[in-house]
């Protein structure tokens, strides 16, 4: 009959045990080792599940000298005892079995606690991620309006350094009174400036500060088209896109310091930069667009100036145009824009009073 391997503790044998060879014959359970060689009948055996998980059976007996015990750990020696125990050790087989499997099931149960405890953080951080658009905007509707114009003013301050800003002249002033017009009744206090820069962009940061770059004044053909750039702005502070953009960007380090009234952390160090790379997704650039349109009908601004300038930009390689590059406008985009001008239908709209060509010959 095969043997099977296994390890024999005895009294006064070393405390790791014997390494052994098993096999069953009849009644008896015969084991060899360097030394030993002993004959426990079968009917004498008393079976427990051992090992961490269960898979391992100790046979206990007693003998002349005190308790004995063997270790069985491969399959093949369990399997052996299965087929030749007697009633009384079949039952205790059998029972032990049961008890290897719970203890199985409940080692099983435990790894799985320790995975899920070890996982918690990155699932944590993936529930976020795959939440982190609706979280951002959840927080958002939470921060009151002096915390979100302290982020302003904290952005600003970083990012005036950088900017070459035109104190006074009519550019400045054009800027101011159409973007008064396009903003009466906000909740905001709007600040307008207009920065000496020959990129074609314009932003608006949390809280209201609005800058128009000199370049796009210049690319522009008609003060309705800086009017519609400057309703599409704004509406980035009025829906608070930006303000939600940034809390995504910034992940739940800024919801946490928000929420503790934290503004002098290391998170808001590198505010102005997290600002300034932001692109808006296609759903609230079309929400700006919309909005916009329906401030310009409220200040009495015809809308076609956001269109043409938008359209105008995209058709000169608007990939290289930084306006675009955050504010992109595909073509579905475009049309969307036309068609809401078209379902808006006509309004009353006098002319803007500026003389355009005097106010970009003056930068």
């Amino acid at each position: 009959m095969a043997t099977f391997a296994l390890r024999v503790f005895a009294p006064g044998r070393a405390g790791a045990g014997l390494s052994a060879r098993g096999r069953v014959a009849g009644p008896y359970l015969h084991l060899e080792a360097a030394g030993l060689s002993l004959t426990v009948p079968l009917s004498a055996l008393r079976v427990k599940a051992a090992g961490f998980d269960g898979h391992q059976w100790l046979l206990e007996w007693d003998s002349a000298d005190g308790l004995c015990s063997a270790l069985v750990q491969s399959e093949a020696g369990i399997q052996a005892l299965r087929a030749s125990a007697p009633a009384p050790l079949a039952r205790q087989l059998q029972a032990a079995g049961r008890r290897a499997e719970s203890r199985r099931r409940r080692w099983h149960l435990a790894l799985l606690a320790a995975a899920l405890v070890l996982a918690l953080p990155f699932l944590a951080l993936l529930a976020f991620w795959l939440n982190a658009e609706r979280i951002a905007g959840w927080a958002a509707d939470r921060v009151s309006l002096s915390q979100e114009q302290y982020l302003g003013d904290m952005a600003f301050a970083q990012l005036r350094p950088q900017l070459k800003l035109i104190e006074q002249g009519p550019a400045l002033d054009m800027v101011r009174e159409v973007g008064e017009r396009l903003t009466a009744g906000s909740r905001y206090r709007y600040q307008w400036f207009v920065a000496q820069d020959q990129q074609v962009n314009a932003f608006a940061l949390p809280g209201g500060y609005v800058v128009v770059f000199s370049g796009l004044i210049e690319q522009a053909q008609s003060p309705e088209e800086i009017a519609g750039v400057l309703a599409h702005e704004v509406q980035h502070v009025e829906q608070r896109h930006s303000l939600k953009s940034l809390l995504h960007g910034l992940g739940w380090r800024a919801l946490l310091s928000l929420a503790l009234g934290d503004f002098a952390g290391g998170v808001w160090a590198n505010l102005a930069d997290q600002l300034g790379s932001l692109k808006f997704g296609r759903d609230l650039e079309r929400e700006a667009d919309r909005a916009g349109l329906q401030a310009l009908q409220r200040a009495g601004i015809a809308p076609e100036g956001m269109a043409g300038f938008f359209e105008r930009m995209a058709r000169h390689d608007g990939g290289r145009i930084a306006l675009l590059s955050s504010h992109p406008a595909p073509e579905e985009r475009l049309a969307a824009l036309r068609a809401a001008i078209a379902a808006q239908g006509a309004y009353p709209a006098q002319p803007l009073p500026y003389d355009l060509a005097a106010i970009q010959a003056g930068l």
